[in-house]
């Protein structure tokens, strides 16, 4: 055998373990198969119509999520999708079955007993009623399109992630008093038909509210911003109140339509601000 021969010998196995190994790091394993069917059939059972095979669907969710933590967001992208899919108005079962579904999400977000550490959701276009994400911990809350009939209650949470509600509808209240938003919060061009709460908030990101409509009283107290904060063309129904407020970054009010009495009183702004084309309803109160 020629030394050409015998080098080529020796080096084939160790390239072939080298070119398997690239192929295990260029292509990760997806989940098993057999992973996916419990959440399959639990997913079905959860929309079934019947209230004893949706219990047992519910039961068998919290018991696959719980049996590994790898397995909790996948178990939440499922719930998450059966609130979406329940039919609006629908029955009166399944008017109270979304609110068991709402409250179980809700257990999973907030510290305590069966927590699941690290969650993100995705409830973009679902209907919700007198939904409940106060005192959670959570990442990415989306909610482009949601509609959330009653009161809306996000206060004390926190976001470790971007919350995310642009075009939301907001039936009456939304409550985000002492939230904290480490990379953003995004509403624009939703509507609040109600008072909108945001009293001591600490928003970390941008904070994009162009184009909100309040209907009633708009209430940043004492919030923080530590980045740019867009509230062009926003319309305050009620009365706004940035009292005593900070404004980090750069501000814009342009094109807002102030309609209630506003109040700047304390107010900081750190960077440059914008009130632009901007409308009184009252005199302005920023001593």
């Amino acid at each position: 055998m020629s030394l050409l021969s015998r080098w080529l010998t020796a080096t084939s196995g160790v390239l072939t373990v080298a070119a398997v190994t690239w192929g295990r790091r260029r292509l990760p394993p997806g989940p098993a198969p057999e992973s996916l069917t419990p959440l399959r059939d639990i997913r079905a059972r959860l929309l079934a119509t019947e209230p004893d095979v949706r219990l047992g669907g519910l039961r068998d969710w919290v018991e696959h999520g719980e049996s590994s933590p790898q397995n909790r967001q996948p178990a939440l992208d499922v719930l998450c999708e059966a609130l979406r899919e329940l039919p609006w108005p629908g029955t009166e079962a399944d008017q109270r079955w979304r609110k068991v579904l709402q409250a179980s999400l809700a257990a999973r977000l907030r510290p305590g007993p069966g927590f699941w550490l690290g969650s993100d959701v995705d409830l973009r276009h679902t209907t919700l009623v007198d939904f409940d994400l106060s005192q959670c911990r959570l990442r990415d809350a989306r909610f482009d399109g949601t509609r959330f009939l009653g009161d809306a209650r996000f206060d004390q949470s926190t976001f470790l992630g971007a919350f995310q509600a642009r075009g939301a509808f907001f039936g009456r209240h939304v409550l985000f008093t002492q939230s904290v938003f480490a990379r953003g919060l995004g509403l624009r061009g939703s509507t609040v038909c109600g008072n909108g709460e945001f009293s001591h908030i600490h928003v970390a990101g941008p904070a994009v509210l162009s184009g909100v409509r309040f209907s009633g009283r708009a209430d940043f107290t004492c919030a923080r911003f530590g980045s740019e904060l867009d509230c062009s063309r926003v319309r305050f129904g009620g009365r706004a109140v940035f009292r005593r407020a900070w404004f980090a970054g750069a501000s814009s009010f342009a094109g807002a339509w102030f309609r209630g009495r506003e109040d700047f009183v304390d107010a900081a702004f750190g960077g440059e601000s914008s009130f632009d084309k901007t409308r009184f309803g009252h005199r302005i109160h920023a001593d």
